[in-house]
């Protein structure tokens, strides 16, 4: 009997694990799963937002209508049940996404069973749209500018502009911290950045970006930090949970690959691709279970390694996510569980 030994090959590649000057591009995960594309050695692009009026809308939900919302406009409320006693809470989502399904309905709900308060959303769906990365972000700017116009306009009626928190995810973010640069009536009270988007941003110039100045306190959430996400801290208070970057626990098919086979050479070439959505995603969940939590109990450090060698067990606290000490400053990081619930205390 003749046996038959065949020897197969297989090759790995990892692509887009890092941008590099000499790629030009990279891959942008959208929420409905396609990759999109953000092209690195161009200029600026302008904005594309022609009509902000139709292209930025707003939503108000209270506990009287928490179900059914009321848009808003940056010049009339619109019969809104609005109460400018209360805190405002609003609610940007990142590209391709949007407010009218998923984690944005989520936090609202959350807000409003913990909180009698004023809950916004934020829709920019149209001018955050793919396929090309760099055209939402080129529109971040003046939505930020125009949410701005509506904290004026609130404020008008009667409403604190330091009693808003902008809470935003990605570019959303951003979105918060534009509209803090630009208000005209005040500083806004918060701006929460759940990993404010890093592509085609620069840490250098913070008029251009989520910073510290844009609000009385601004905190950071960092999931798929040195990706899709900064790094570096925004705020003044930035949270690193499970070091901050990517892949996050429970996040393995940030990794994926793709396998091509030749059957006569015995030969397989798999490519991996580094997505980055789960974990880029992980920074508003994270969230929502902290408006009715606050487990998540994060130490000050300098380091996740040290961190996780004991080296800042004796320092001071800090909660990430909703309600957070205004108070707070520094770095933190913290562990989490790899699926819900998340915090671990």
């Amino acid at each position: 009997m003749k046996f038959l030994v065949l020897l197969g090959v297989v090759c790995l590649t990892a692509v887009n694990a890092a941008p590099t000057s000499d790629q030009g591009w990279i891959v942008i995960p959208g929420v409905d799963g396609k990759r999109n594309l953000a092209l690195l050695d161009v200029p600026d692009f302008k904005t594309d937002l022609t009509d902000p009026y139709t292209q930025i809308t707003f939503h108000l939900y209270t506990r009287s209508n928490r179900n059914t919302p009321v848009q808003i406009f940056v010049n009339s409320l619109n019969g809104a049940p609005f109460d400018a006693a209360k805190a405002n809470k609003f609610v940007v989502h990142g590209f391709t996404d949007t407010t009218f399904e998923g984690w944005a309905l989520s936090i609202k709900d959350k807000f409003l069973d913990q909180e009698d308060c004023n809950v916004i959303l934020v829709d920019w769906s149209v001018p955050a749209q793919g396929p090309l990365y760099n055209e939402a972000k080129a529109n971040a700017k003046p939505v930020g500018e125009y949410v701005a116009q509506l904290h004026d306009f609130l404020a008008s009626n009667g409403h604190s502009v330091g009693n808003s928190h902008c809470i935003g995810h990605s570019l959303g973010a951003h979105v918060c911290g534009f509209s803090g640069k630009a208000s005209s009536t005040g500083t806004l009270g918060r701006v929460t950045g759940m990993d404010p988007a890093l592509p085609l941003f620069s840490y250098d110039d913070p008029s251009t970006r989520l910073a510290s100045t844009d609000a009385s306190y601004v905190d950071v959430i960092h999931t798929c930090a040195g990706w899709l996400g900064f790094e570096r801290p925004l705020g003044h208070a930035d949270f690193y949970p499970n070091g901050g970057s990517f892949v996050q626990p429970g996040c393995g098919g940030d990794l994926t690959g793709k396998m091509q086979t030749d059957t006569k050479l015995y030969f397989a070439h798999i490519t991996f691709y580094f997505t980055g959505a789960c974990s880029h995603g992980r920074s508003h969940e994270f969230f929502l279970e902290s408006v009715s939590s606050n487990q998540f109990v994060a130490k000050e450090c300098d380091t996740w390694d040290n961190f996780q060698g004991g080296a800042c067990a004796g320092a001071s606290q800090a909660i990430m996510g909703n309600p957070s000490s205004t108070n707070s400053r520094g770095t933190f990081y913290l562990a989490t569980s790899d699926s819900p619930p998340f915090a671990l205390g």
